[in-house]
């Protein structure tokens, strides 16, 4: 008989590793063998279990659930991590896979899926969820794909809100003169020239929520 998949569950909320660990228990080639809440309790549980899989979430409160991934392949450490995210852009998913996730599923998957998902990605295949699929067209169609740094974001959502270049270096503590470096950055990524097409373009390429 195979032996089941070992899976770590990374996740903030008590009541979701629950539930998935409750769903997951329906089927006999997947065992959950441990739990996680936050980055380090992730990669402490992942060093004692040695599992094949981490089902890894990407909001862990106030951490960046990528990096788990991030310090898990800085060590050489070669479990298959399988996102479980309810961040749909193209940006989040290529940050992941960047930080060095196998693939990336939505919470909005079936149960089935997941289990599909899982077998999947330990079985060593990439797994990207079909949802992507039109979203990375999008970005072929637009120009190809766009990265953006975590204070490029910030300054996206506050452009987005209105806020000129005094309020954004209020807001961030920096200077007018680095804020607006930020906004000329993110109209040469998105290749526009003014606030009202990079909110539009940001929009249109699932940069903004």
């Amino acid at each position: 008989m195979t032996a089941a998949t070992e899976v770590v569950i990374v996740d903030d909320h008590d009541l979701v590793r629950e539930g998935l660990r409750s769903l997951l228990g329906r089927y006999d080639d997947i065992a959950v063998v441990g739990e996680a809440g936050s980055v380090d309790d992730a990669l402490t549980v992942v060093h004692s279990t040695d599992p094949d899989l981490v089902l890894l979430d990407l909001g862990l409160g106030d951490e960046d659930g990528a990096e788990v991934a991030r310090r898990l392949r800085s060590t050489g450490v070669g479990v298959r991590i399988l996102v479980l995210s309810s961040h749909d852009t193209t940006d989040a998913l290529r940050r992941a896979l960047a930080a060095g996730v196998d693939g990336y599923l939505l919470k909005s998957v079936s149960v089935a899926g997941l289990a599909d998902g899982i077998r999947a990605a330990a079985a060593g295949r990439t797994v990207i969820g079909e949802e992507f699929l039109p979203k990375l067209l999008a970005d072929v169609a637009g120009g190809g794909p766009v990265t953006l740094t975590g204070r490029e974001h910030e300054v996206l959502g506050m452009v987005a809100e209105g806020l000129g270049n005094r309020d954004l270096a209020a807001r961030l503590g920096i200077s007018p003169r680095t804020a607006q470096k930020h906004v000329e950055n993110l109209f040469r990524k998105l290749d526009v020239h003014d606030r009202g097409n990079l909110v539009a373009q940001a929009t249109r390429r699932g940069l903004l929520a």
